[in-house]
């Protein structure tokens, strides 16, 4: 295993930072506890009566929790991550099979979408261990990286980046999110709204220029949040519900649809507008 206790790099809210070998071995046990804990949450969301349940118990501290990010805010993020100067050969992004995917023995295409970032993907690149013996991939380029993110968002997925839960810092990874397995998707969607924060976007939407929902209609194939619904042939938003993900944007045929900066934006200390929306 390559030795870069003393140098390996992290984000810390709007900067990078040293990661030092506590968090290294904090990290280390997530990643091995990951599969049970997914494996878990999954059974609970099986009935009606355990769904419940989950939604009522507090959700703890050493889990992770995520900000849903469009594809261009995520492409930002990756361009700041390899302009980061740091340890000469350190993987910057490194990619591997869904985490949900393989610990519920579970397939849906596109499979390789969890990208661990800098000091996870380092870890991860040399070690190879963790609870599901996923193998990663560095990614050489911030390019790359990129034109991964963009198959994802076409492919209907949420960019979904995780941070320590406890500490409000260390951004470790990108997920990306579908919409049948993915365990955090499912247990948001059940109600258990701690798993993904509204990101620094949200959808304005032009109804007058809505082509309507028999000449149209993506928005509501798209929007995996159920922000989006029908009323009298139009499609109308709850904005309460947008995340912010920009899946509706992108096809809406009647340019009904864009992204604005969010006024309410709450993780501003964790993933800073200044690297997401350029500002």
């Amino acid at each position: 295993m390559k030795e870069h206790h003393d140098d390996r790099l992290g984000l810390n809210g709007a900067g990078a930072t040293k990661v030092g070998r506590m968090q290294v071995i904090m990290q280390w046990l997530y990643g091995f506890s990951e599969p049970w804990i997914l494996r878990f949450t999954d059974f609970m969301l099986q009935t009606e009566k355990r769904r419940a349940q989950l939604i009522k118990m507090s959700k703890p501290k050493a889990l992770p929790s995520g900000v849903i990010l469009s594809t261009a805010a995520v492409c930002r993020f990756i361009d700041h991550i390899y302009a980061l100067a740091g340890p000469k050969g350190a993987a910057r992004i490194a990619v591997t099979d869904c985490v949900c995917q393989t610990s519920l023995n579970k397939t849906r295409e596109p499979r390789k979408k969890d990208m661990a970032l800098l000091y996870t993907a380092e870890m991860y690149t040399t070690m190879q261990h963790t609870g599901v013996k996923n193998i990663f991939e560095p990614i050489p380029t911030a390019e790359q990286a990129k034109n991964m993110v963009r198959e994802f968002h076409t492919a209907g997925l949420l960019h979904n980046v995780l941070y320590c839960n406890g500490s409000g810092k260390w951004t470790f990874v990108i997920c990306n999110c579908d919409d049948q397995i993915c365990v955090p998707y499912r247990a948001y969607m059940a109600g258990r709204t701690e798993e993904f924060g509204a990101g620094p976007e949200i959808v304005a939407h032009d109804e007058h220029k809505c082509l309507g929902i028999e000449e149209c209609g993506n928005c509501l194939k798209r929007c995996v949040l159920k922000a989006c619904s029908a009323q009298q042939g139009k499609s109308m938003v709850a904005y309460d519900k947008c995340l912010g993900c920009g899946l509706c944007t992108s096809t809406c045929r009647g340019g009904a649809r864009t992204l604005v900066p969010r006024k309410d934006y709450k993780h501003e200390d964790i993933l800073t507008t200044g690297i997401l929306l350029g500002s």
